[in-house]
């Protein structure tokens, strides 16, 4: 199955399927064995619909790094305005530069918002100096999080 059949089609989750991605939330190198005893299954069953939802791309299993250990502990959001018809090279730039975490074209008062990681004051005025040179960028504005009270992405199946 290539990517376009796996984004062709939507993927039915029946209840199993939900308590398997709801415990792979928690902790995503959980073992089948672990995954059937916890839903009372047999480990061949649990292999199967994980592997399944793998191939069929209704979910990822991803790592998700600790900014603050890893010396950016500081985010910036950054809302843009971009001139009509350079939304798109100006996002692709955004996504190719190794401070943006986070990029998503949007509607309302900006078209792009970005979080940006930083390490130092130094560091954020280097990005900024890069954002400066972008084509297509009309203003921004920015906020810097002080502090952080809940990341995490957590979509309902239901």
């Amino acid at each position: 199955m290539n990517q376009s059949d796996r984004n062709s089609s939507n993927i039915l989750l029946d209840e199993l399927d939900q308590e398997i991605i709801a415990l792979l939330r928690l902790d995503g190198r959980m073992a089948f064995k672990e995954i059937a005893k916890r839903l009372d299954i047999p480990e061949a069953t649990a292999r199967y619909r994980v592997q399944r939802l793998l191939q069929s791309g209704g979910i990822q299993i991803t790592a998700w790094p600790n900014p603050a250990k890893l010396g950016v502990p500081h985010v910036l959001i950054l809302y843009l305005t971009i001139k009509e018809g350079q939304t798109d090279a100006v996002a692709k730039q955004l996504t190719s530069m190794s401070q943006a975490r986070f990029v998503a074209v949007t509607s309302g008062r900006c078209n792009i918002v970005a979080d940006i990681y930083f390490g130092t004051h130094e560091d954020l005025l280097s990005f900024f100096s890069k954002l400066d040179q972008i084509k297509g960028i009309l203003s921004y504005d920015s906020q810097i999080i002080l502090k952080l009270l809940k990341a995490e992405y957590k979509y309902s199946l239901g």
